[in-house]
């Protein structure tokens, strides 16, 4: 059975997982495993307690199908030598590795944004926190929507949805199911009249 191995930091951002383990166990039949800092339980920014399978240290990141990097402040200042090493050596075998928020600071500190298209929450929040270990400048793209390769999947904050569409395509899901999806998610805006106040309208 295909897997996907889901890493959280405390405060993880809730919207940014939702729509993506959904897909991804109710359409693609995968399995979710995820992982904390120390296999301790977390409590998400929205007040979920979320309880690991296991820690950073011990998660199998090179036999999963898919590796996701959900956002939290507590990226910012986290340090975790041995995590990016093993980050860069599953992109370097090929392996789909998507982060979203500040999730994709783990993995400009693992270098693997230093020769790749990416996105991030700004230009300004991933070249100040991923400090002298970013060198991906040049590579940086401000898209409102998530940045692809096939192999390395990054988005803001705000993108949770075309973040669950670009996983889904690394991971060779069906696209007319991806279109489906797609097409759901992005009706409740399509026909929204007015900006936001057309979602008060009658």
């Amino acid at each position: 059975m295909s897997r996907a191995v889901v890493l959280l930091q405390p405060g993880a951002a809730d919207w940014e997982f939702g729509h993506l383990l959904a897909c991804l166990r109710a359409y693609l039949g995968f399995t979710v495993v995820s992982a904390t800092p120390d296999g301790a339980d977390v409590i998400t920014i929205g007040g979920l307690r979320l309880e690991p399978e296991t820690g950073f240290d011990t998660v199998d990141l090179q036999g999963a199908e898919l590796v996701v990097l959900i956002g939290s402040s507590a990226w910012e200042g986290y340090r975790d030598a041995p995590l990016f090493e093993r980050l860069k050596a599953r992109v370097a075998a090929g392996r789909p590795t998507a982060a979203i928020c500040a999730g994709t600071l783990a993995l400009a500190r693992a270098g693997v944004l230093d020769e790749r298209p990416h996105t991030s929450n700004s230009l300004e929040f991933i070249s100040t926190h991923g400090a002298r270990d970013y060198g991906g400048i040049a590579h940086y793209r401000d898209l409102p929507h998530a940045v692809s390769d096939g192999v390395v999947i990054t988005a803001s904050g705000a993108a949770p949805v075309s973040f669950a569409v670009a996983c889904m395509k690394a991971v060779g899901a069906d696209p007319q199911m991806i279109d489906g999806f797609w097409e759901l998610a992005r009706g409740e805006f399509s026909g929204l009249v007015g900006g936001i106040d057309g979602v008060m309208a009658g």
